[in-house]
């Protein structure tokens, strides 16, 4: 397991069934912790003292979620777009799960950066891709 925090100043960010608030710090899987600092990019890998400055910083009040965009600008990769943008998270989640879409899992995450973008399929992307690798 690697320590990591959450360093973005505003919005939650939910993976792998926990939500991070701006400051928090948590424990993931090896695989989720390198998608979240090298991919999201709004995760850092806590040591000591970042802990102690988060346990400092718990009152840190609830940021309202970001809202979901939905504008499809491209047809790429055989429709994986528009599929991806008729599906809710939950659906998505299921079919990532089911192990669908496995062996093209960066098609996948390109696909919904052109299409809605939404945080809770590229963290279940992370997760997958770390359920894989683990």
């Amino acid at each position: 397991m690697e320590t990591v925090r959450y360093t973005d100043e505003g919005g939650r960010y939910r993976t792998g069934g926990v939500t991070f608030e701006p400051g928090d710090v948590g424990e993931v899987s090896a695989g989720l912790a390198e998608h979240l600092v090298v991919d999201v990019g709004s995760f850092e890998y806590a040591d000591e003292e970042t802990l102690e400055k988060a346990d400092a910083d718990e009152a840190v009040e609830d940021a309202e979620e970001l809202p979901e965009t939905s504008d499809l600008t491209t047809d790429e990769d055989d429709g994986l777009v528009e599929e991806l943008q008729g599906m809710t998270i939950p659906e998505f989640e299921e079919e990532l799960e089911s192990g669908r879409f496995d062996n093209r899992l960066k098609a996948v995450g390109d696909a919904e950066r052109e299409g809605q973008d939404r945080a809770g399929v590229h963290d279940a992307i992370g997760v997958r891709r770390a359920e894989i690798e683990g």
